[in-house]
C-alpha cells in the first residue's frame, strides 16, 4: 500500500517502506541483497575478483547494464523510470531475486538454504532448489523444506502442498554441474560439453522418493540455450531421449516412482552481459504408470504453466 509518501510491503514478518520512485525490480533486488547480509558482502569485496561469488559478478553486471541503458530512448514517458531488455547475467540475477522474494513473502528462508546459497560450491544446487520451489509456490502450493527436518535418511528437497486441494507432492531438484560454470573448475567447451548427460542425477533422484505420495523430479541440464531452434533440434535433447529409452518401459507391475520429470535449462548466465537474455528451455515427461497416481492430474498442468512463465517478472505483486 501507499501511505505517507512511501510504498509499504510485508515480507514474511517484516514491513518494508520504500520510496515511491523505486521500481519493483529494484525492491526485490534490495531484499535479495539483504538475504546475503552486509558482512557477507564485505567479506566478498575483500577477495580478488576471481575468487568472489558469482552473485557479486551479476550485481556488477547489473550496474554496468543500468548505466548503459539509462538513455532518453529507454526512459518511460513522464517518469524517472528507465526500462530495457536484460542481458543473461542481469536476467539470472533478477530471476533469483524474484524466486527468493516469492518464497519469503510467505515464510522465512531456512538458515541452511541461506548458508548454501552464500557458499560458492553449494550455490548452484541451492539456486536451482530455490527456483523450483518458487515455480511450484507460484502454482499455488505451500513449501516445506526437508533438509533441516529429515537428516538420517535419503529424502527429496521439499514437500509441496496445493492450497486448494490439499494434495501433497514430494519434489526433488538437481542441477548438472559443468566445467567452468558457476564456480566449477575447468573451462566449458561448447563442442564437447553440450550433452544431456544427466543419467546419474536422474537415477539418484528416483531413489529419493518420499513415502506414499506423488513425486516429481526437476533436473536442469545447465547448458547454453538454443533460441529459435525447434525442440527436436536442441543439442542436448537426443541424449535425454536415449536416457529415457534405456530406462525401460514401466507397467502396472513395474510402475514409475515419479509422476513427472521436468527437464529444464534455466541458464541465461551463459550469455554474459551482452545481448538479450534467453528465456530458457523446458519439457516434461509424465509416465503412464506412476507408483502413486495423482487424484487430480491438473496439478501437473498448474506446475507446467508456472514453469512456462519463468523469467517473466511482473511490475508489482
Amino acid at each position: 500500500m501507499v501511505w505517507k509518501g512511501y510504498r509499504w510491503r510485508a515480507i514474511w514478518n517484516t514491513v518494508h517502506y520504500r520510496p515511491l520512485t523505486e521500481t519493483f525490480h529494484e525492491f526485490i533486488l534490495s531484499i535479495f541483497k539483504s538475504t546475503f547480509g552486509k558482512d557477507w558482502h564485505k567479506e566478498q569485496m575483500s577477495l580478488i575478483p576471481e575468487e568472489r561469488h558469482v552473485v557479486i559478478q551479476w550485481v556488477d553486471s547489473y550496474g554496468d547494464w543500468k548505466r548503459a541503458n539509462q538513455t532518453d530512448n529507454n526512459k518511460q514517458e513522464d517518469s524517472e523510470v528507465w526500462g530495457a531488455l536484460p542481458t543473461g547475467e542481469v536476467q539470472a540475477l533478477f530471476s533469483l531475486a524474484y524466486d527468493t522474494y516469492c518464497l519469503q513473502i510467505v515464510n522465512r528462508l531456512p538458515d541452511f538454504l541461506i548458508k548454501r546459497i552464500r557458499d560458492r560450491q553449494q550455490f548452484q544446487g541451492a539456486r536451482y532448489e530455490i527456483a523450483v520451489a518458487a515455480i511450484i509456490a507460484r502454482a499455488g502450493f505451500e513449501i516445506t523444506f526437508l533438509d533441516n527436518v529429515v537428516k538420517s535418511k535419503k529424502h527429496c528437497e521439499f514437500i509441496a502442498k496445493q492450497k486448494v486441494t490439499g494434495i501433497e507432492i514430494g519434489v526433488e531438484a538437481k542441477s548438472r554441474h559443468r566445467k567452468g560454470v558457476l564456480h566449477e573448475k575447468g573451462k566449458f567447451d561448447y563442442d564437447t560439453d553440450v550433452k544431456g548427460d544427466v543419467w546419474s542425477l536422474f537415477k539418484k533422484a528416483r531413489s529419493q522418493k518420499p513415502g506414499n505420495m506423488p513425486y516429481i523430479i526437476f533436473i536442469d541440464v545447465n547448458l547454453p540455450s538454443s533460441p529459435d531452434v525447434p525442440m527436436d533440434r536442441i543439442p542436448w535433447i537426443p541424449d535425454i531421449k536415449t536416457m529415457l529409452d534405456n530406462y525401460g518401459i514401466p507397467s502396472t507391475d513395474n510402475p514409475d516412482p515419479f509422476n513427472a520429470l521436468f527437464l529444464t535449462n534455466l541458464s541465461s548466465y551463459y550469455g554474459g552481459n551482452e545481448g538479450i537474455a534467453s528465456r530458457g528451455e523446458f519439457f516434461v515427461v509424465a509416465p503412464q504408470f506412476p507408483e502413486v497416481p495423482l487424484s487430480k492430474p491438473q496439478v501437473l498442468n498448474d506446475i507446467w504453466e508456472s514453469l512456462g512463465r519463468y523469467s517473466y517478472i511482473p511490475q508489482e505483486v
